[in-house]
């Protein structure tokens, strides 16, 4: 897994995650949001990112895993 974090001029953080990565910090957020309901809005962006990530295609046409 690799990561990258980069701070911007405006306060934001952008991240840059290789697709396992990704994957971990949408499987983490869906847990956490388990036992916190303030994290709980952030399970429609995690599982729209999952179902994002599943119907993406390679360049061949074959589905991405």
């Amino acid at each position: 897994m690799q990561a990258a974090i980069r701070k911007m001029t405006d306060g934001s953080v952008a991240l840059r995650l290789d697709p396992d990565a990704a994957r971990a910090v949408f499987a983490s957020v869906l847990f956490a949001a388990r036992f916190h309901k303030g994290i709980e809005p952030l399970t429609q962006i995690a599982r729209k990112g999952l179902e994002r990530d599943n119907r993406k295609t390679t360049r061949r046409g074959e589905s991405c895993r």
